[in-house]
């Protein structure tokens, strides 16, 4: 039997991020994936910017942009009645240089730290495999396949099959970090349910994954990295020559026999004589929103589709998935080093479920827009009506307030104020270092973004540098918790980060706030490690 720290299930995104961020944290970890090869499903097109913040803290944020699509590259949707048909309207949406630009611009706290970036899972898989087969705390091992496990007050057996030869394999963790997609079988094997509902008017869509050069056909109604054409939707996915066009069905058993021709079909959909070069991938799936009845059963936590399914309208699956994984592998790794309490796991399923029921619902809504118009436009709206409902509608892969905004308001792991909560909306990223939420980004006086101070384990900002951190300081040493003491002086960045001390969880959400310390510090890290939930302030 071989032993490790924590067994994380499935090397997609979401496992290798949650290996990453253990080992970040010094903690060793056995990842498993059934495939041999990373993916070559286009799953995902955009790295939001949330994700790309907590990214950064890995030292992710560089390669991913020398990946993915060049940063001159704006990206604007599309809606269109096809190809064949009429433009409608253009959701005008940046380039990461734009980004850039804004955020130099607007340093007011409103903007995110890191710009999105649009990459497909086909490009970030691979980075990300190569990151864990280098770090020597993580032991990837492929062509294995979860079947089952047991727990006991101690740690987790896990048993696993391995697919090359057949023969079982025992694993023996404290933890298990379940990243193994909707078919999950550690949840299955953890008997946790998913609830949700389908979407009775796209039963069922065909993908199909191709190259093509023609841009004179593509590009009739404007460069796009959307396409909207309600029948059918059509993604750049490189601004070279890679594309994926989702064709929605018409009745729930329209492509049970897929087209024998898939070039001739997406012709067919297109109504244009497109110049093909490979028709790379083509695949029927099933749109729903789905999410699990809980994030975790003792030792073993859930992250990713494991417990969330959505549609992509607004991109949420995979970006929900990376912060899921930073939380899990940073309370597990508090586990495994023995500062962390039994409240810190148990807050796992607290803070990120509803996180995830939020983004949910949030998709759908996004989705009711596509619908709608749909609808407006089989009953005869005319085109210039249509274009105002969706720029009035519109907020797809806009909503700041889901991205960067979410809070941790009943955590049990947040030091919460008695005061009523600033106000939130989807739309709008509310700048404030309320407990449990993400504090604003802001650049210093000398141009250097306050984030790039941040540690990936706990971090102190100290406004005054007068000694007033000192108690908060020893409480840490007296626990051996490392703590990053940062020191800034600049009066915007202290008007917009509310107090003199602000202490960040290494998730980079705020944990405890106050002018001066606490009287007893301890009872601080106390409450943020899960020791003693039932603390005051």
């Amino acid at each position: 039997m071989d032993r490790t720290s924590v067994l994380v299930v499935g090397a997609g995104p979401v496992g290798m991020v949650a290996a990453l961020e253990l080992a970040q944290h010094g903690v060793a970890c056995i990842l498993v994936e059934q495939a041999w090869h990373t993916t070559h499903h286009p799953k995902m097109d955009v790295v939001n910017t949330r994700s790309m913040e907590l990214l950064d803290r890995l030292g992710l944020a560089e390669p991913i942009r020398a990946a993915g699509v060049g940063s001159q590259h704006p990206s604007d949707v599309i809606w269109s009645t096809g190809l064949a048909g009429r433009p409608i309207t253009v959701w005008q949406l940046p380039s990461v240089a734009e980004s850039w630009r804004r955020i130099r611009q607007r340093n007011d706290g409103s903007q995110p730290a890191q710009p999105w970036q649009r990459l497909s899972q086909i490009v970030l898989e691979p980075l990300l495999r190569q990151r864990c087969q280098q770090h020597p705390l993580i032991d990837l091992r492929c062509g294995r396949r979860f079947e089952s496990l047991s727990q006991d007050q101690h740690g987790v057996t896990s048993r696993l099959t391995n697919t090359q030869h057949g023969a079982p394999e025992l694993i023996r963790s404290e933890y298990v970090i379940g990243c193994d997609g909707a078919a999950s079988q550690v949840r299955q094997a953890v008997g946790i349910a998913l609830t949700g509902f389908a979407v009775p008017d796209l039963p069922a869509a065909y993908m199909i994954h191709f190259r093509s050069r023609d841009l004179t056909s593509l590009h009739r109604h404007g460069r796009f990295w959307h396409y909207f054409a309600f029948r059918y939707v059509i993604l750049a996915q490189d601004e070279v020559d890679t594309w994926t066009l989702h064709v929605n069905a018409t009745d729930p058993a329209e492509f049970d026999n897929p087209p024998a021709d898939p070039a001739g079909f997406l012709r067919q959909i297109l109504g244009t004589e497109l110049d093909i070069d490979e028709v790379q991938l083509t695949t029927r799936w099933r749109p729903r929103y789905l999410i699990a009845d809980r994030y975790l059963h003792g030792r073993v936590l859930l992250a990713g589709d494991a417990v969330h399914q959505m549609f992509p309208t607004g991109g949420y699956g995979m970006n929900t998935g990376v912060a899921d994984a930073i939380d899990a592998a940073w309370k597990s790794a508090a586990m495994v080093k023995g500062i962390g309490g039994p409240a810190l796991v148990d807050s796992y399923d607290i803070e990120r479920r509803p996180v995830g029921l939020r983004n949910l619902h949030t998709s759908h809504r996004h989705l009711g827009v596509h619908l709608a118009a749909g609808k407006l436009l089989a009953d005869g709206a005319d085109l210039a009506d249509l274009a105002s409902f969706l720029q009035r509608e519109r907020g797809e892969n806009e909503y700041a307030g889901i991205e960067l905004g979410y809070r941790y308001d009943d955590s049990p792991v947040v030091c919460q104020e008695g005061a009523a909560a600033p106000s939130w909306t989807p739309e709008r990223y509310t700048p404030t270092t309320w407990p449990g939420g993400r504090p604003p980004s802001v650049l210093l006086g000398d141009g250097q973004p306050l984030y790039d101070e941040l540690s990936t384990g706990f971090t102190l900002v100290d406004f005054t540098g007068n000694g007033r951190a000192a108690p908060l300081l020893q409480a840490a040493r007296d626990l051996g918790l490392p703590v990053r003491h940062v020191t800034v002086a600049d009066d915007l960045a202290r008007e917009l980060w509310e107090r003199d001390l602000v202490l960040l969880r290494p998730d980079q959400h705020v944990g405890w706030r106050g002018n001066t310390a606490p009287r007893n510090a301890t009872r601080v890290f106390d409450r943020l490690l899960g020791r003693a939930p039932g603390c005051a302030w």
